[in-house]
């Protein structure tokens, strides 16, 4: 007998690519687990097996960076309270970063895919589970979104929980409305400026660094979980003024709409992975 759990939760990382960079990610997680029935006609409190599933997800992938450290152009080295990350890419992919151990998600895997996450999520969380269950089969999946959708990774530095690690990301839908009118077309070309994006605020630029013909943004600040420094190509770097939680971002976005069609009402409803976000409202005056 198999059990399944459609949407049991969802994930929120970000991964380095060698050919797109810095990537955040959003996937549904659908479960599947083989049991032996009682004689109740059941194996046990399945409750218990959800909580088991959501809480090592939450431990060990949710806001982290999943590394491929099996990938050839990844270097990690390990120091007492933190690990160092680099990535040298293509196309001026390069990528540095350092940060207390649980920021980061080590993948024994050549690439981060949901098919490849899923086989290695399934080997570690096996043996977490009661002996009535024989097998878990993981499913994890983007958001099948009515639009537009594009991948940010950010950190905020001031958030109590995991949202502080500096490169986490999500996936993104955005809706975008003008004088009460949806949109498409800002939409498609908002998630073109933002493709593949690490936003970052100004204030925690500490330098700007040339490098073999690029030039790399340096990121650092200091949070309740420690010391978090990131170097990422500038041509990927999208900065504002302020923290980029979703309220700043929605305003962020809604503001520049708004001076680029004076005299229109703009609404801007930008989402923080799957199924939240927030929504901004802003209107310039014609000169």
């Amino acid at each position: 007998m198999k059990l399944f759990v459609k949407n049991l939760t969802h994930v929120d990382f970000s991964y380095y690519d060698a050919h797109r960079g810095l990537i955040g990610e959003s996937w549904h997680t659908d479960v599947i687990l083989e049991e032996k029935l009682n004689n109740e006609g059941m194996a046990c409190d399945f409750s218990i097996i959800k909580k088991i599933i959501q809480e090592w997800l939450d431990a060990h992938l949710d806001h982290t960076l999943a590394i491929p450290t099996n990938h050839p152009l990844v270097s990690l080295t390990k120091y007492d309270e933190r690990t160092h990350i680099k990535f040298n890419g293509l196309n001026g992919h390069k990528f540095d970063c350092v940060a207390p151990h649980e920021a980061f998600a080590l993948l024994p895997l050549d690439a981060i895919t949901p098919t490849t996450v899923s086989r290695w999520v399934e080997s570690q969380i096996a043996e977490l589970l009661p002996a009535e269950f024989s097998s878990v089969s993981i499913h994890f999946y983007p958001e099948k979104a009515d639009g537009v959708q594009y991948h940010y990774t950010h950190g905020l530095k001031m958030h109590d929980g995991n949202c502080q690690r500096i490169a986490h990301g999500h996936r993104s839908t955005i809706e975008i409305y003008k004088n009460g009118i949806r949109s498409s077309e800002r939409e498609v070309d908002w998630a073109s400026r933002w493709k593949d994006i690490y936003l970052g605020t100004k204030e925690d630029v500490i330098d700007v660094e040339e490098m073999d013909g690029h030039r790399f943004t340096q990121f650092s600040y200091v949070s309740n979980q420690g010391q978090f420094d990131l170097s990422i190509n500038e041509k990927f770097v999208y900065l504002i003024d302020s923290d980029t939680t979703v309220e700043r971002i929605a305003d962020h976005i809604a503001s520049v709409l708004a001076e680029e069609n004076p005299g229109c009402e703009i609404e801007v409803h930008a989402f923080e992975g799957i199924g939240k976000g927030a929504i901004a409202n802003k209107k310039m005056t014609e000169k």
